[in-house]
């Protein structure tokens, strides 16, 4: 899984739960890292919170 892929997995992830939701951001990078290194083992925990971050910023600009 690419870093793309990875980042419109925490898309759909972000959209289902909400920003206000449970989760938290740690919670979102831990997700995505998680779910994305299974299948890709460059993935790393860097990647992941750039995707979280990228989407929680778009999300956050409305």
């Amino acid at each position: 899984m690419d870093y793309d892929t990875l980042k419109l997995e925490v898309q759909k992830v972000v959209r289902a739960k909400g920003l206000g939701s449970a989760l938290s951001r740690d919670q979102l990078i831990d997700w995505a890292y998680g779910t994305c290194v299974i299948e890709n083992k460059e993935v790393t925990r860097e990647m992941a919170e750039k995707a979280v971050d990228a989407r929680l910023r778009q999300v956050s600009k409305g």
